[in-house]
């Protein structure tokens, strides 16, 4: 007997649904937020600036002395991708629950 071959829109459109989850999870689990708050650092002149500061009896405010780069890279369809995603996400919630609510209703 011959193997059967899988459709190819099948295999791209596997391959899009496993890029699609996982990005939906880097986003969600705060991966690239934690990327960005690395980027947070003091430079040479704030180090000096700070001990200058600390000399001199000025008050210290910690937000004077760090800098943030703050890229957004949201888009349209990054936007589409986060709704699609919480869409997909209530669905499958709201049926997981209901799946146990039969299960439970066949037990009880």
């Amino acid at each position: 007997m011959k193997k059967k071959d899988k459709n190819p829109f099948f295999k791209i459109l596997s391959a899009l649904f496993l890029l699609f989850i996982s990005l939906y999870i880097a986003l969600e689990s705060g991966y690239y937020e934690a990327k960005v708050t690395k980027k947070t650092a003091m430079t040479e002149e704030s180090i000096k600036k700070f001990e200058n500061d600390i000399k001199n009896g000025n008050p210290i405010d910690v937000n004077s002395y760090t800098y943030v780069e703050h890229h957004d890279y949201s888009n349209n369809t990054t936007d589409a991708a986060i709704f699609i995603g919480s869409k997909v996400e209530s669905f499958m919630s709201s049926g997981i629950t209901e799946i146990f609510n039969i299960v439970k209703s066949l037990f009880t």
